[in-house]
Protein backbone atom coordinates (compact mmCIF):
# COMPACT_ATOMS: atom_id res chain seq x y z
CA UNK A 1 0.00 0.00 0.00
CA UNK A 2 2.98 2.32 -0.27
CA UNK A 3 1.32 5.53 -2.11
CA UNK A 4 0.07 9.13 -0.83
CA UNK A 5 0.48 9.82 3.48
CA UNK A 6 -2.36 8.33 5.74
CA UNK A 7 -3.27 8.79 8.55
CA UNK A 8 -3.74 5.65 10.81
CA UNK A 9 -6.85 5.85 12.75
CA UNK A 10 -6.81 3.59 15.95
CA UNK A 11 -10.54 2.69 17.47
CA UNK A 12 -10.08 4.92 20.87
CA UNK A 13 -10.47 7.58 18.64
CA UNK A 14 -13.77 6.37 17.41
CA UNK A 15 -14.99 5.07 20.52
CA UNK A 16 -14.60 8.99 22.13
CA UNK A 17 -15.72 10.51 18.98
CA UNK A 18 -18.80 8.12 19.33
CA UNK A 19 -19.49 8.18 23.32
CA UNK A 20 -20.51 11.77 24.47
CA UNK A 21 -19.27 10.52 27.89
CA UNK A 22 -15.93 9.39 26.74
CA UNK A 23 -12.97 11.42 28.42
CA UNK A 24 -11.63 12.03 25.30
CA UNK A 25 -15.27 12.56 23.68
CA UNK A 26 -14.48 16.94 22.91
CA UNK A 27 -10.65 16.53 21.79
CA UNK A 28 -11.74 13.55 19.42
CA UNK A 29 -14.87 15.80 18.10
CA UNK A 30 -12.14 18.61 17.02
CA UNK A 31 -10.09 16.36 15.71
CA UNK A 32 -12.20 14.71 13.71
CA UNK A 33 -11.56 17.25 11.03
CA UNK A 34 -8.71 15.35 10.15
CA UNK A 35 -10.35 12.54 8.54
CA UNK A 36 -11.62 14.75 5.88
CA UNK A 37 -8.14 16.31 5.19
CA UNK A 38 -6.27 13.55 4.87
CA UNK A 39 -6.76 9.83 3.50
CA UNK A 40 -7.33 7.32 6.38
CA UNK A 41 -5.85 3.73 6.93
CA UNK A 42 -8.51 1.32 8.79
CA UNK A 43 -7.19 -1.83 9.70
CA UNK A 44 -9.82 -4.68 10.22
CA UNK A 45 -8.82 -5.10 14.02
CA UNK A 46 -9.76 -1.20 14.38
CA UNK A 47 -12.65 -2.09 12.98
CA UNK A 48 -13.53 -4.92 15.29
CA UNK A 49 -12.92 -2.58 18.54
CA UNK A 50 -14.90 0.21 17.07
CA UNK A 51 -17.86 -1.72 15.94
CA UNK A 52 -18.69 -2.92 19.64
CA UNK A 53 -22.03 -3.72 21.23
CA UNK A 54 -22.42 0.16 22.76
CA UNK A 55 -21.93 1.46 18.91
CA UNK A 56 -24.65 -1.35 17.21
CA UNK A 57 -27.25 -0.48 19.36
CA UNK A 58 -26.72 3.29 18.19
CA UNK A 59 -27.87 3.51 14.36
CA UNK A 60 -27.08 7.15 13.96
CA UNK A 61 -23.26 6.80 15.06
CA UNK A 62 -23.06 3.34 13.28
CA UNK A 63 -24.19 5.02 9.85
CA UNK A 64 -21.69 7.70 10.88
CA UNK A 65 -18.93 5.44 11.08
CA UNK A 66 -19.64 2.97 8.07
CA UNK A 67 -20.02 6.13 6.47
CA UNK A 68 -16.33 7.10 7.20
CA UNK A 69 -15.16 3.12 6.72
CA UNK A 70 -16.56 3.24 3.10
CA UNK A 71 -15.57 6.65 1.98
CA UNK A 72 -13.40 6.02 -1.49
CA UNK A 73 -10.54 8.17 0.92
CA UNK A 74 -9.99 5.27 3.38
CA UNK A 75 -7.89 1.99 2.91
CA UNK A 76 -9.10 -0.86 4.99
CA UNK A 77 -6.39 -2.57 5.53
CA UNK A 78 -5.64 -6.97 5.98
CA UNK A 79 -3.85 -7.43 9.05
CA UNK A 80 -3.22 -11.24 7.94
CA UNK A 81 0.24 -10.41 7.34
CA UNK A 82 0.89 -8.75 10.78
CA UNK A 83 -1.00 -11.47 13.03
CA UNK A 84 1.55 -14.35 13.63
CA UNK A 85 4.27 -11.94 14.71
CA UNK A 86 1.85 -9.76 16.47
CA UNK A 87 0.54 -12.78 18.33
CA UNK A 88 3.94 -13.77 19.40
CA UNK A 89 5.29 -10.41 20.65
CA UNK A 90 1.76 -10.58 22.81
CA UNK A 91 3.03 -13.82 23.64
CA UNK A 92 6.30 -12.92 25.02
CA UNK A 93 5.89 -9.89 26.37
CA UNK A 94 6.66 -9.09 29.80
CA UNK A 95 3.75 -8.52 31.91
CA UNK A 96 4.56 -4.92 32.35
CA UNK A 97 4.03 -3.68 28.89
CA UNK A 98 0.08 -4.96 28.27
CA UNK A 99 0.23 -4.76 24.64
CA UNK A 100 -2.88 -5.59 23.28
CA UNK A 101 -3.19 -8.28 20.32
CA UNK A 102 -4.80 -5.07 18.30
CA UNK A 103 -2.07 -3.17 19.19
CA UNK A 104 0.88 -5.09 18.65
CA UNK A 105 -0.68 -5.37 14.76
CA UNK A 106 -0.91 -1.58 15.10
CA UNK A 107 3.02 -1.79 16.20
CA UNK A 108 4.02 -3.97 12.67
CA UNK A 109 1.65 -1.56 10.48
CA UNK A 110 3.40 1.30 11.89
CA UNK A 111 7.00 0.18 10.76
CA UNK A 112 5.87 -1.92 7.62
CA UNK A 113 7.93 0.27 5.19
CA UNK A 114 5.25 -0.71 2.13
CA UNK A 115 2.44 1.03 4.18
CA UNK A 116 2.48 4.73 4.27
CA UNK A 117 1.55 6.16 7.30
CA UNK A 118 2.20 9.78 8.03
CA UNK A 119 0.08 10.35 11.67
CA UNK A 120 -2.21 8.50 13.64
CA UNK A 121 -5.40 9.59 15.73
CA UNK A 122 -5.13 7.27 18.63
CA UNK A 123 -5.52 8.44 22.89
CA UNK A 124 -3.26 5.71 23.77
CA UNK A 125 -0.14 7.30 23.77
CA UNK A 126 1.37 4.69 26.24
CA UNK A 127 1.94 2.07 23.48
CA UNK A 128 2.32 4.75 20.42
CA UNK A 129 2.81 8.21 20.96
CA UNK A 130 5.00 10.87 22.70
CA UNK A 131 2.17 12.99 22.27
CA UNK A 132 -1.60 12.47 22.86
CA UNK A 133 -4.01 12.16 19.79
CA UNK A 134 -1.31 13.38 16.81
CA UNK A 135 1.70 12.15 16.28
CA UNK A 136 4.40 11.10 13.24
CA UNK A 137 6.91 9.43 15.34
CA UNK A 138 5.78 6.07 17.04
CA UNK A 139 6.96 4.90 19.70
CA UNK A 140 6.59 1.10 18.68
Amino acid sequence: MVGPERVLVDSGFFIALFNERDQHHESARRLEKWLDFMPIVLPWPILYETVNTRLARRPANLARFGAIARSPETALLDDSLYREESFATVLAQDANVGLSLVDAVLCNIIEDANVAISAMLTFNERDFLAAPATSITSSC
